[in-house]
């Protein structure tokens, strides 16, 4: 399987349930340079929704999601934002 963007950090969450697939995307923005791309490989139906709900606390920016094989396979793509957290929208702990 291969990303659509090369330069995307990718995270394989293929075949865990809610909510490893956020858990692991957390982990991969704690440690991402301010607007780095994370692509997240899931097979879990609810990690769009998971991702969507981060991103509306300020903690990503969602870029969408695609099933671009047969595979059943999720490719969700967010930003890390640029600069520190602000108050209250920082990335929960794991």
């Amino acid at each position: 399987m291969q990303s659509a963007d090369s330069h995307a950090h990718i995270v394989d969450a293929r075949g865990l349930l809610c909510p490893q697939p956020l858990v692991l995307a957390k982990s991969a923005l704690r440690a991402a340079a301010a607007g780095t791309v994370i692509e997240i490989w899931a097979t879990d139906p609810l990690a769009p929704l998971d991702l969507e709900a981060l991103s509306a606390r300020g903690a990503c920016h969602y870029l969408g999601c695609t099933n671009a094989d047969d595979d059943g396979v999720l490719r969700i793509r967010i930003r890390a934002p640029a600069g520190a957290p602000q108050p209250g929208i920082a990335i929960p702990a794991d």
